[in-house]
């Protein structure tokens, strides 16, 4: 059921000059938006910080939502729904990247936006190799019930999906324009397939908004955002899947890669993050299904704590003493960047614990 809130804020992004930053200020900075809404003419003061005279003098002009109504309504003609930043059905997941969309549009079952998913990622150029590996292992990871979060393109994008279709599993395809013009043309009936099998389809670009180069580098931080994991199949070392596999570094999420020959430039890009400590060495699905199936240990009542070679390193480090960051790269020998990603990680876990000042310590256990 969309709120009168829900509809205030599609009625912003209705204007084309609030940006995804401007409208971050607004609704951040707005303790009732439907306060705000309804006097708007109170707020002029606070609005011109934001925006300018002329623009605050269009919106009080345009103040109503009833071509918002008559919006919604040929939404739901057409089996699209819009889940705001202020909604319940918004994945926190995404909502604490910081770079959350305001408005996603959806088609199909959005209960998905909230599940456990893992992203697969990889080349437009698919090897044999990878469209086998992405096959097998997507088989698995699906049949576990992990969503299969990817961006509809050609290559591995496709593979994930149609793989997640093949054993009558859930995915979510984020794409980089509106639903009218879904790129490549040659998936729209991938595209059919995934809503008519449960399955998911989300952009935060309107309907009718055309899928243009730039849009797909911005929207894989959605592909990062909604999942737990990122598993880069192949790809070169200056490609997109690249810049997904960097969104979930700074987001704090687990990354994995598939290992190729180093001379295969499809995987230059996945070897390289192995060898840089960016991603771990996907050897089997069980990697993932361990960590993220539904068999997963939900409380870890042996107390051992599974980590990684650099979180050890990092742990090792801890024990007994908090430290400041510039120490603790000194003693675990990793470069800044790859030290912060596993810290975050450490935190994100709650085994580590940030104080001011760039200090770390170990979290102390609880008694049960």
């Amino acid at each position: 059921m969309i709120s009168r809130t829900d509809k205030i804020i599609l009625w912003l992004t209705q204007f084309e000059f609030l940006t995804n930053r401007k409208l971050n200020t607004i609704i951040n900075d707005c303790d009732d938006i439907e306060e705000l809404f309804d006097n708007l003419q109170n707020y002029r003061a606070e609005m011109l910080n934001i925006v300018t005279a002329e623009e605050y003098h269009e919106m009080l002009k345009t103040r109503s939502l009833v071509d918002i109504d008559r919006l919604l309504e040929n939404y739901d003609k057409q089996g699209i729904e819009i889940v705001t930043i202020v909604s319940n059905d918004y994945p926190e997941l995404l909502k604490e990247t910081g770079a959350a969309p305001i408005v996603l549009y959806c088609k199909g079952d959005i209960s998905l936006l909230k599940s456990e998913c893992l992203a697969v990622v990889g080349s437009r150029r698919s090897t044999k190799y990878g469209r086998d590996m992405c096959t097998k292992i997507v088989h698995d990871v699906a049949s576990e019930g992990i969503v299969i979060v990817s961006g509809l393109a050609e290559g591995i994008d496709a593979c994930a999906h149609r793989a997640t279709l093949d054993v009558k599993g859930k995915t979510i395809a984020v794409l980089g324009g509106g639903f009218m013009n879904i790129y490549p043309a040659s998936n729209i009936g991938l595209a059919s397939e995934i809503v008519t099998n449960g399955g998911l389809l989300v952009s935060e670009y309107k309907p009718s908004e055309q899928s243009l180069t730039f849009h797909f580098p911005i929207r894989n931080r959605i592909i990062a955002g909604l999942s737990r994991a990122v598993f880069v199949v192949e790809a070169t070392e200056k490609s997109g899947s690249m810049h997904t596999k960097n969104y979930a570094i700074d987001y704090g999420r687990d990354v994995f890669a598939l290992p190729a020959r180093i001379n295969d430039i499809y995987s230059s890009g996945c070897n390289l993050a192995i060898r840089n400590g960016q991603a771990e060495m996907l050897l089997s699905s069980k990697d993932i299904i361990d960590r993220y199936g539904k068999s997963k240990e939900v409380k870890n009542t042996s107390n051992i704590l599974q980590l990684t070679m650099e979180e050890q390193l990092i742990y090792d480090a801890l024990l007994g003493e908090e430290k400041h960051f510039d120490t603790i790269i000194k003693e675990v020998g990793l470069d800044t960047r790859t030290t912060q990603t596993w810290l975050t990680r450490l935190v994100l876990k709650g085994v580590v614990e940030k104080y001011p000042n760039n200090y770390y310590a170990l979290v102390s256990p609880k008694s049960e």
